[in-house]
């Protein structure tokens, strides 16, 4: 693992996660109500989403990075962690899987009372939670702070890069369809590539 690879690999995890169907309809609805609100408190939202989403993001990789010891993986036990993350990924398309989101935003103080940007960047959806494992454990290869600091922030601006343009740019019926679409279709994606890697591991 380089950091070179680490930053690919965020950027490619944020973007995977934006599209996972428990993040993208919240998200939709944030991106099309800040729409509507004027100009600057379009900016503030957008901005605090990402400024909380990305304080979440390296603060979990960082404390990751600092509490372990970089393990020795070998190529069998990622590439089967990865072949059953691909299959969860798969069953949940036909089974419900009981996994709840973590908020932790309710950590904060008077959290009921949270702008929706900050309780939106300061969760870490169910489906997406296989997706920040994967960084965290490459993170935590690596043993680079720096390095972590560099993906926690790609993986925050790629995930939340496609709410920014929908919110300044609207979202017209036939981008509905699409971001419809591609909810149906990540998991498949997201299993695929995760087979993939899994593939090049064991082989």
């Amino acid at each position: 693992m380089t950091t070179p690879m680490l930053l690919v690999t965020a950027t490619v995890l944020g973007l995977l996660a934006f599209f996972e169907p428990c993040t993208i309809a919240t998200h939709t609805l944030f991106s099309v109500r800040t729409h509507g609100s004027a100009r600057a408190h379009r900016g503030r939202e957008l901005l605090t989403l990402w400024l909380t989403r990305s304080a979440l993001s390296v603060g979990l990789l960082l404390f990751g990075v600092a509490v372990t010891t970089p393990p020795g993986w070998g190529r069998v036990l990622p590439g089967v962690a990865l072949m059953l993350m691909a299959s969860l990924y798969l069953a949940s398309r036909f089974v419900y899987i009981p996994v709840p989101h973590f908020e932790f935003w309710r950590m904060l103080l008077r959290a009921v009372e949270l702008p929706q940007a900050i309780k939106l960047g300061a969760t870490l959806p169910a489906c997406t939670l296989p997706l920040f494992v994967i960084l965290a454990a490459l993170s935590i290869t690596l043993d680079s702070p720096a390095a972590a600091v560099g993906a926690g922030l790609l993986f925050a601006a790629f995930f939340t890069l496609p709410t920014a343009l929908t919110a300044y740019a609207g979202l017209s019926q036939g981008g509905r369809d699409f971001l419809h679409a591609a909810a149906l279709a990540t998991a498949y994606l997201t299993a695929g590539l995760l087979y993939g890697v899994a593939a090049y591991l064991l082989l």
